[in-house]
């Protein structure tokens, strides 16, 4: 409800709408200091305290809460905004900095078009802050930094808004679909499953069914070039696309059953990384060793190459210790990287 139809209780003509406003700002403005009734009246422009107090009991009563702590010699009570009223139309500056780190984080994992429709958000929030939590915004967003993703080139709503709307139902879809080995883009009828975003991997995916296969895809929403939502309705087998989503890495997945991944990291900052900010591995644990050098730990995937790449990274900082494929095909990987770096000829010898 917007402060020009909030409700009026007992105004008896002499607090109007503008004014509850004006006083709702201001007490607001004075942030955790708080402010006395002399001077709310004074800011407010009125020569009677009767209106600041009744300004106060038409508040509360629609659900604002204005604690009224006394300080200084001699005493006073001042006035301290906690939470507005029921119609109040405020952004904190926590709301405003939560969205600017979603489009921050969309624009690293997600799609422009997205990102777009946040900043259109961010700017109709902006309107319906105080002064100074907007203040406070602008020298917060210049601390944040957002980086280790990809953009990904979706500008068209002609893609995005009709896989949005064929997740309601579901319908199923014709999807053309440039996959990265395709000479040539294919026609693929799936039915969508969810939206995935992928850090490790940077970008966003659509997950689908596909009926002819009866297989689980997941499309990289860039290589999508073209949706059209079919009239009729699709069904997905929930219990396999849950196991699908849920043990994604990297948008590698499979309708295999996951499997557990045991390796040993060594390095005191590792472990120290792994304890501040774990991984969102499906089902992380880590177990530090009792010198502190390294780590055991576990996740799950249900595709390999999810888990070498992420595995990958560490080097020789990492060994794998189960299952046994996973630990041959990385030390296969290992040794045919190796030998890309030993001098010509020598590996003949």
């Amino acid at each position: 409800m917007s402060p020009r139809t909030a409700p009026a209780i007992d105004t008896q003509g002499l607090v109007d709408r503008d004014r509850l406003r004006d006083a709702l700002r201001l007490i607001r403005e004075a942030g955790p200091e708080g402010l006395t009734r002399k001077e709310l009246a004074a800011r407010m422009g009125v020569a009677s305290l009767r209106t600041v107090d009744r300004s106060i009991v038409l508040l509360e009563a629609q659900g604002a809460r204005i604690e009224k702590p006394r300080k200084g010699w001699p005493s006073l009570l001042y006035l301290v905004l906690r939470k507005g009223p029921s119609w109040d139309e405020h952004v904190s500056t926590e709301a405003r900095l939560a969205l600017r780190l979603a489009g921050l984080s969309l624009a690293q994992s997600g799609t422009l078009l997205w990102q777009d429709k946040l900043e259109t958000m961010e700017r109709l929030a902006s309107e319906h802050m105080s002064t100074r939590d907007r203040r406070l915004f602008e020298t917060l967003k210049k601390a944040i930094s957002v980086q280790g993703g990809v953009e990904d080139p979706i500008e068209s709503a002609d893609i995005l808004e009709p896989l949005l709307r064929s997740l309601d139902g579901p319908k199923v879809i014709e999807v053309e679909y440039q996959a990265a080995a395709a000479n040539r883009p294919s026609t693929l009828t799936v039915v969508p499953y969810a939206l995935t975003h992928d850090l490790f991997s940077g970008g966003s995916f659509l997950l689908v069914w596909d009926p002819a296969r009866q297989l689980p895809l997941h499309l990289r929403l860039s290589r999508i070039e073209q949706v059209k939502v079919t009239g009729r309705n699709g069904a997905c087998p929930e219990a396999l696309m849950s196991q699908a989503a849920r043990y994604q890495i990297g948008g590698w997945t499979s309708a295999e059953p996951p499997f557990e991944v045991q390796a040993r990291i060594r390095g005191s900052h590792w472990i120290q990384a792994f304890r501040e900010a774990p991984p969102a591995l499906p089902d992380f644990r880590s177990d530090p060793s009792g010198d502190g050098a390294s780590a055991l730990v576990r996740f799950k995937a249900s595709h390999r190459h999810g888990a070498t790449r992420w595995l990958m990274q560490f080097g020789a900082a990492a060994e794998v210790l189960a299952p046994e494929f996973l630990r041959e095909e990385l030390r296969g990987q290992f040794k045919a990287a190796a030998a890309q770096y030993e001098p010509a000829g020598l590996e003949k010898q």
